[in-house]
């Protein structure tokens, strides 16, 4: 079983089409051309993956497509959260072992105002539940609110408890917390236009949306900071930067899709009710833009 989960991962985008049906083929090429650029990791079902608008069934399917894709050639971490309760957080657990994934992990519960306790029996829960080793997925801002490194510690505890993917801002406390874990947890950033500060706090390395149309990037910063080359990292996370910025404008999620599409990837469309495409002004914009600001990551236009 994996152990070290180090490394640049991508939050995978999940391909659908106008009508919001999942593009089978797409999510296979989509993985495969990510892979192919030397990605550790895959990180489906997430909040990029739009992983909380799909049915169990279909995020199953999801799991087993990029598996037979990339079988064993990075690391495949699936994300269970956001389902409607904990039996069907339960059921992708089983199927996720069943098909050999390499890692789960899950948001706490979200949208009734749950306690502390209510959390800690949750992430119990799944954690007994399976051998795979779990993360946390830590995104205070879409969850409830914060919650403090003092209960976190108490859920490392758990059987299976390997980490946290921390899509969060306060740096300090995630420092903090990579301390109060005495470092056997293992903790990958979330925020992409802070991969390289995070970096410097203690993480083992990146899950993140704009990994899906510049993987180059990120795995430069990974590995210009493990050189100690930290000019190149610098240059190279405003660059992060300026994508964010640009994909930011009219929608994050389906702005990725599209710079894929400047990449040559098809990445279909987003499911409503996030904004599903962009208009032809808005797309117009965003790839006059991105040319100026990527060439050479322009190979589809």
């Amino acid at each position: 079983m994996r152990t070290d989960f180090s490394g640049v991962y991508s939050a995978l985008l999940t391909p659908f089409d106008e009508k919001g049906k999942l593009l089978e083929k797409a999510l296979r090429r989509l993985a495969r051309w990510e892979v192919d650029r030397g990605l550790d990791g895959l990180y489906i079902c997430g909040s990029t993956g739009e992983g909380i608008f799909m049915p169990t069934e279909e995020r199953m399917r999801v799991a087993e497509i990029v598996k037979d894709e990339v079988k064993d050639e990075a690391i495949i971490m699936c994300h269970i959260g956001g389902c409607t309760n904990t039996n069907e957080g339960l059921k992708l657990a089983k199927h996720a072992a069943k098909i050999k994934v390499d890692a789960l992990a899950s948001i706490p519960p979200i949208y009734y105002p749950y306690s502390f306790e209510n959390i800690k029996d949750y992430y119990k829960t799944l954690s007994d539940s399976t051998d795979l080793p779990f993360f946390m997925y830590y995104i205070p801002e879409l969850t409830g609110g914060a919650i403090s490194n003092e209960n976190i510690v108490e859920i490392a505890a758990f059987k299976n408890m390997k980490g946290i993917k921390f899509t969060g801002f306060d740096f300090y406390k995630l420092q903090d917390l990579i301390n109060m874990t005495g470092g056997k947890w293992q903790a990958l950033s979330g925020p992409d236009q802070l991969f390289l500060p995070a970096l410097t706090m203690g993480v083992n390395g990146s899950i993140g949306s704009t990994q899906n149309c510049l993987p180059e990037i990120f795995l430069g910063i990974h590995e210009s900071f493990k050189k100690g080359d930290l000019q190149t990292a610098m240059k190279l996370q405003r660059r992060v930067t300026t994508a964010c910025v640009l994909t930011g404008k009219f929608g994050g999620m389906i702005s990725r899709k599209v710079a894929l599409k400047f990449r040559g990837v098809d990445a279909g469309f987003c499911r409503a009710p996030l904004k599903t495409k962009l208009s032809a002004s808005e797309e117009k914009w965003l790839r006059t833009e991105w040319k100026k600001a990527f060439p050479e990551y322009s190979e589809g236009l």
